[in-house]
C-alpha cells in the first residue's frame, strides 16, 4: 500500500495496514502530523491546527484506533464535558435545562429523542429552532456547539447532520484531552510506524498513476515511480483530483469536488499565572459574539507550559477576512470573560484558504471510494463519518476505508 500526505489520517492508516503488509508513506515535509502536530512557543506545546482535546476522548474512533495499533498514548476524558458562562454565571447543561419552564424541559427532551431515535427535517439548525424555541438560549447553545466543534454556524448545519452528531455523542461519549497533546498521539503513531517497519519517503507525490480505471502507482517530484494497486491519499479531494489524469476522473465528481467549501477559524492561545478555567472541559460563553470555547489544556497537563503557568485555547470562527479585526474582537472578548485576571496573548493563529480547519465543512464530505478508481481511496478531513467530529470524523472515515478493504 502506499499513502500520499502523513497527517492524521494518513499515520492511521499507515499504522493499521503495516502490521499485515508493506506499507510506504509519502510526506514531503520532514515532520509528520500535518494539521495535528505540536510546536513550542516559548515553552508553551501550541498545535499547527487542531486543539489538544479529541472530542469523544478515550472511548471514540481515533482512540479505538490507538488501541488497536498499540500506540500508547493516555487520553483523560473531560468531566464535565463542558460549562456555560450565560449572564455572568458558569452553568452546566443541566442546571441550564432546570432553569427553563416546564413545557421547554419537555421541548428539549423530545428534541434529543428525535435526533437520537427518528429522523429530523432538512432545513437549518437555525431555522429550525428560531421556529420552534422564543428563548435565545437555545441558539447559543448551538451557535457555540457548532462554531467550536465545527467551525460552523446554525444557519450553516442541517438538523440531520446535527443528529448524526448527538446520536455520535450518545455512543462515544464526550470529549478528552491526550497526554502530550496532539504531539502526544503523534508520536504514539509514529512508534508503531517504526515498529512496523513501514518505509517513509520525505518527497512530493507529482502523479497518481492511473490506466484503464486502475491505479498502479504514484510519480514523485524527481520522476521515480513506486508501483502499487493501493493508494490512499491524506492530501484533500481537491489536491488527489488535481494529480490524477484529467481523463481519469468524471466530470460530475469534479463539479462535486470544486464545490466543496472548506471551514475556517481563528485559534487564540493565552497565557496566565493561575488557573482561569476550573474544569478540563470546553467553556462555552454563551454572550460572547466570536469565541464560541476555550479549554484549559493545563488543567490535564502540565508539561503543555512553562512551570507555574496555564495555557487556555479558544476558538472562533472566522467570520469575513479581516483576519487582525477577528483576532482583536476575540482577545477582547476574551479579557471580558476573564476579567480580573492578567492574561497574556502567545500566538493568534487562522486557518482558512489552503490551511482551513476543515477542507470540507460538515455535511460536504466525500466517501473514501469517491473516486470510483480501482485502488484509489481518500481519507482525511474531507472524508469524515457520519457526523463525525474533527479528529474523530477522519478516524471514522480511516475506519471506514480499513472495514472495505478488509472485506475485499
Amino acid at each position: 500500500m502506499i499513502i500520499i500526505g502523513g497527517g492524521l489520517g494518513g499515520l492511521l492508516s499507515a499504522a493499521l495496514y503495516s502490521k499485515d503488509q508493506k506499507v510506504i508513506l509519502f510526506e514531503r515535509s520532514r515532520e509528520l502530523g500535518g494539521r495535528f502536530r505540536n510546536f513550542d512557543r516559548d515553552g508553551y506545546a501550541l498545535t499547527t491546527g487542531a486543539l489538544h482535546m479529541l472530542p469523544h476522548g478515550s472511548t471514540g474512533p481515533l482512540a479505538q484506533i490507538l488501541h488497536k495499533v498499540g500506540a500508547n498514548c493516555k487520553i483523560v476524558d473531560s468531566d464535565p464535558y463542558g460549562t456555560f458562562l450565560y449572564n455572568g454565571r458558569e452553568l452546566t447543561f443541566s442546571e441550564i435545562r432546570k432553569s427553563l419552564p416546564m413545557w421547554d424541559k419537555i421541548r428539549v427532551s423530545k428534541l434529543f429523542l428525535k435526533m437520537r431515535y427518528s429522523g429530523m427535517p432538512d432545513i437549518s439548525v437555525q431555522e429550525y429552532f428560531n421556529m420552534r424555541y422564543s428563548d435565545e438560549i437555545y441558539l447559543k447553545v448551538a451557535k457555540c456547539f457548532l462554531g467550536w466543534s465545527l467551525s460552523v454556524s446554525p444557519s450553516e448545519l442541517s438538523m440531520n447532520d446535527l443528529a448524526a452528531i448527538v446520536k455520535n455523542i450518545f455512543n462515544y461519549k464526550g470529549p478528552g484531552i491526550p497526554m502530550g497533546g496532539c504531539g502526544g498521539v503523534i508520536r504514539a503513531l509514529e512508534q508503531v510506524l517504526e515498529k512496523n517497519k513501514v518505509l517513509i519517503i520525505h518527497k512530493k507525490v507529482e502523479q497518481i498513476l492511473i490506466e484503464d480505471g486502475k491505479v498502479l502507482g504514484v510519480a514523485t517530484e524527481d520522476g521515480e515511480e513506486y508501483l502499487d494497486d493501493i493508494v490512499v491519499s491524506d492530501i484533500g479531494a481537491k489536491a488527489t483530483s488535481k494529480i490524477c489524469p484529467p481523463d481519469s476522473i468524471g466530470n460530475e465528481l469534479r463539479d462535486t469536488i470544486k464545490d466543496i467549501v472548506p471551514s475556517a477559524g481563528i485559534k487564540l492561545n493565552i497565557s496566565c499565572g493561575e488557573s482561569l478555567i476550573k474544569h478540563n472541559g470546553v467553556l462555552f460563553p454563551l454572550d460572547c459574539e466570536r469565541v464560541e470555547g476555550a479549554l484549559q489544556v493545563t488543567n490535564v497537563d502540565r508539561s503543555l507550559a512553562p512551570q507555574g503557568r496555564h495555557l487556555v485555547m479558544s476558538h472562533q470562527t472566522l467570520v469575513g477576512l479581516n483576519i487582525r479585526s477577528e483576532v482583536e474582537r476575540g482577545v477582547a472578548e476574551l479579557e471580558d470573560i476573564f476579567k480580573g485576571h492578567e492574561i497574556e496573548l502567545i500566538c493568534a493563529q487562522t486557518y482558512f484558504g489552503k490551511n482551513p480547519v476543515n477542507r470540507a465543512s460538515q455535511g460536504q464530505d466525500l466517501s473514501v471510494d469517491s473516486f470510483q478508481i480501482e485502488g484509489l481511496y481518500i481519507v482525511g478531513d474531507s472524508v469524515k463519518g457520519p457526523g463525525g467530529i474533527e479528529v474523530d470524523g477522519i478516524s471514522m472515515g480511516v475506519i471506514e476505508l480499513y472495514n472495505k478493504i478488509k472485506k475485499s
